[in-house]
């Protein structure tokens, strides 16, 4: 008997049930006639990439429960679940499958029987909870953990079906299905550079599995953008299966694809955003600098402006391992009332990426010229090395540090130039993404100092700025979370606590022997949804709080934006 499926679309970007083409499925029974099931493959092509389909576990089972304890009823159930199984007759398969395991309870036959029409009928909660009760009492059935990961896969759980399938590896090394699921998964999780040598496992314990395993692959460079190795896959899919299959249309559709592709991946980035804010108390804080004291830097008043910001990245050399470009980034505000407090920043920078196994390492110089009203403010030089850490798919290191000259000018504020200086910084920050990768959770410490050569007097001469004003040691906490789309909209939340300690009494303090301290506190939250491919709209509250034991830098302020941006 030949069961032909035809592919079902399961989801706009993941459909994990595939059978293996012409996988014979033997139930050894006990009449003295016993046939094969041969469950056919088919293949449907989902989007541009994607041709995921129907599944068969391939039971080949090492003993059958209803073999060794005689059971009628159990053995008609089975033989009539199987011919409607085979006919696509799946809720009357279903209703065969489950008298059988009432007639042999806790069988692991009928249960992975039923489990796998289930998966047919697109009861996918209904599956998972009989394989997860099934790896319960039969922990070391390799297929009982092979089914669970694919309920899984299908309800989007894609870290908890690779765990099920690590599980079912460890059972049965040799099983050709679970490393070409493993692959599958992978893909969903972009994991492309993961997925080929799975694949090919896969095929070398099942030549069967060629045409799907080559196409993967192929998949899996042309995500990358190593077009010529993705075709040559695509090509050899085509040979290895069916000329006129679903798999082979839609690998010849890709390769159609191929003059009109682009020759790697896109070497440039383009953002550029525009915001409407109103600020209830404006202040000074270009690039995140604390602001002069008194009014020339906190206003102490409320006003509406309009931001502008671009960002432009060019590649020309973007590989695998490799990578190197130039960024530039232009920031402009004007306030409606406070012009002297609009900023415009200069930012170009320059960047060399080092791709070493799960470790990203990347070293950047960055330069920002920042000016103020019409007077030139700060300029800044930087270098920054950076280190991403893939623990998982799902959990990511940042380690950072950073060495920045500092020059203030005095154009505009009287004594700003005793503010330069050299800041270094080193910072860790974690991400944790869950949900699909639709949210994500970020923890992260900082600590940074300024050295502004100013010394250490005992005592201040107050309203006389001196270097010894500005030096500082800071601590900086921080918490992100962004949570999945809850009807259309984008929410995220962050906290960011700012400590720092200033080395010398202050001249801005009562008497000049005051110290200062400033704990400063940050609250975001925004929500955001998508108007087109390219364009987005938020909206966005921030709050600072600037709790200082200097009058002259104790703040609150609130941001209220709303901020139309777009990507190229």
């Amino acid at each position: 008997m030949v069961c032909n499926n035809s592919c079902n679309s399961l989801t706009d970007t993941f459909s994990l049930l595939l059978c293996l083409e012409r996988k014979d499925v033997r139930i050894r029974s006990s009449s003295p006639i016993s046939k094969p099931i041969t469950m056919h493959r088919r293949y449907g092509f989902n989007k541009w990439y994607g041709v995921l389909c129907m599944w068969a576990i391939g039971l080949v089972p090492h003993h059958v429960a209803w073999a060794q304890v005689p059971n009628e009823t159990y053995d008609f159930s089975i033989s009539k679940g199987i011919v409607e199984f085979s006919r696509g007759h799946y809720d009357k398969a279903a209703d065969l499958f489950e008298q059988a395991r009432q007639a042999v309870p806790n069988d692991p036959e009928a249960i992975e029987y039923l489990g796998q029409t289930l998966l047919r009928l697109k009861k996918y909660r209904e599956a998972e909870t009989l394989f997860q009760d099934l790896t319960l009492s039969h922990p070391t059935r390799a297929q009982a953990w092979l089914g669970l990961a694919v309920s899984q896969g299908q309800l989007g759980k894609y870290h908890e079906a690779l765990a099920s399938l690590d599980q079912a590896q460890k059972l049965d090394p040799k099983n050709p299905l679970v490393f070409f699921y493993q692959g599958v998964v992978a893909h969903e999780l972009k994991s492309f550079n993961q997925s080929p040598e799975l694949f090919s496992r896969a095929m070398a314990l099942s030549p069967d599995l060629t045409p799907s395993a080559r196409y993967y692959t192929g998949v899996s460079y042309y995500e990358r953008g190593l077009l010529d190795q993705a075709q040559k896959e695509f090509e050899a899919a085509i040979a290895a299966g069916e000329p006129e299959s679903e798999l082979a249309r839609s690998a010849r559709a890709i390769l159609q694809q191929r003059a009109a592709a682009p020759k790697g991946p896109k070497p440039w980035d383009l953002n550029l955003s525009m915001s409407g804010q109103y600020d209830t108390n404006v202040v000074l804080l270009p690039i995140g600098i604390q602001p002069p004291g008194g009014s020339t830097g906190i206003s102490q008043k409320d006003d509406f402006r309009t931001t502008f910001y671009a960002r432009g990245e060019y590649r020309p050399i973007q590989t695998p391992v490799w990578a190197a470009g130039a960024t530039y980034g232009f920031y402009q505000s004007l306030h409606q009332n406070l012009t002297a407090f609009d900023i415009q920043d200069h930012a170009p920078s320059a960047f060399v990426q080092r791709q070493l196994g799960i470790v990203t390492a990347r070293l950047q110089y960055a330069f920002d010229y920042v000016r103020v009203g019409e007077d030139p403010f700060l300029f800044t030089h930087a270098v920054q090395p950076i280190f991403t850490i893939a623990e998982s798919n799902s959990l990511f290191s940042q380690i950072q540090f950073r060495y920045q000259n500092k020059d203030f000018q005095d154009d505009r504020f009287a004594g700003n130039s005793f503010r330069d200086g050299k800041n270094w910084l080193a910072g860790l920050t974690q991400y944790a993404y869950f949900a699909n990768g639709t949210a994500h959770l970020r923890l992260g410490y900082t600590f940074d100092t300024d050295r502004t050569g100013g010394g250490h007097p005992l005592v201040a001469t107050p309203g006389v700025q001196t270097h010894a004003d500005w030096d500082y040691k800071a601590h900086r906490l921080s918490v992100g979370l962004g949570l999945p789309d809850l009807w259309t909209l984008k929410p995220s939340f962050a906290f960011d606590y700012y400590h720092l300690d200033y080395d010398n009494p202050n001249s801005f303090s009562v008497g000049g022997t005051t110290k200062r301290r400033d704990n400063v506190m940050f609250i975001t939250a925004t929500i955001g949804r998508p108007l087109t491919d390219w364009l987005s709209i938020a909206a966005e509250y921030n709050y600072t709080r600037d709790q200082s034991n200097l009058p002259v830098f104790n703040y609150a302020r609130s941001i209220f934006s709303i901020t139309l941006s777009s990507r190229f």
